[in-house]
């Protein structure tokens, strides 16, 4: 998937979950009022049930699958599936909780107890997503494949947030469990979290180190789009022959 066509899917899967969350509700008060249900009681529910409980919440999931097939097919494209798929999906399954709380009631985003539940795997996501949408593809420096020490630092940082993202989940242990239907391991993940927590934070529990290992991600990001950061340049026939390849 070509940058041109992934901006394409990403604005229609942000455009169907901000639809979810700000426009349901009120189309449900309009259905409401223009049926008149609302004068008898009880008969509303059909269309609550449908609505809130089946509308709502399959555009959310349509929205986050959406958002998630374009970013894999986007990362197969520059022929980074391989390391960046995995870290992309557990970002992913741990934005998945801030996303359907902001969806669940968008007027708390103007809380503080929503910056206070923002995981720090949806930092790394949204750069990570905003990188992608350079068109990476048409120039003559490989996606991500700057200097070595840029690549190390990019991949060291990804990592870092993969396991934030599954170190501070507190859902994961269950979701776990019930998916795959292990008790067993929703337990080890429970006892492992806090240890995991431990070793990220640097033992002072303080989400500081997190947040500069955000901050590095980002900049690093950004400086692999500078030229000179680059490696050395594949020649013309050797980026042809990678595009006849896809």
């Amino acid at each position: 998937m070509f940058a041109g066509r992934y901006l394409w899917w990403m604005l229609i899967g942000i455009g169907i979950f901000m639809f979810a969350t700000l426009s349901l509700d009120y189309i449900t008060w309009l259905t409401i009022q223009l049926s008149g249900c609302g004068d008898m009681a009880g008969t509303c529910e059909p269309v609550l049930r449908l609505i809130s409980g089946v509308l709502k919440p399959a555009c959310i999931w349509a929205a986050i699958g959406i958002l998630f097939m374009a970013t894999l097919l986007r990362l197969h494209t520059l022929s980074l599936i391989w390391f960046w798929g995995p870290i992309v999906a557990v970002w992913f399954v741990a934005s998945t909780p801030i996303l359907l709380f902001v969806a669940a009631d968008a007027a708390a985003l103007t809380q503080p107890a929503t910056l206070a539940a923002l995981p720090v795997a949806f930092l790394f996501l949204a750069a990570f997503a905003a990188y992608l949408l350079f068109a990476l593809e048409d120039g003559d420096i490989l996606s991500l494949a700057a200097s070595v020490p840029l690549r190390l630092t990019l991949r060291l940082t990804a990592v870092y947030g993969a396991l934030a993202g599954v170190a501070f989940m507190p859902e994961l242990s269950r979701i776990a469990g019930t998916l795959l239907d292990l008790p067993a391991l929703s337990v080890v993940i429970a006892l492992a979290q806090p240890y995991l927590q431990t070793v990220l934070t640097f033992g002072n529990g303080s989400m500081a180190p997190a947040y500069a290992v955000v901050a590095t991600f980002i900049a690093a990001l950004a400086a692999s789009l500078l030229p000179h950061a680059a490696g050395p340049q594949p020649s013309r026939s050797t980026i042809m022959l990678r595009r006849l390849r896809r």
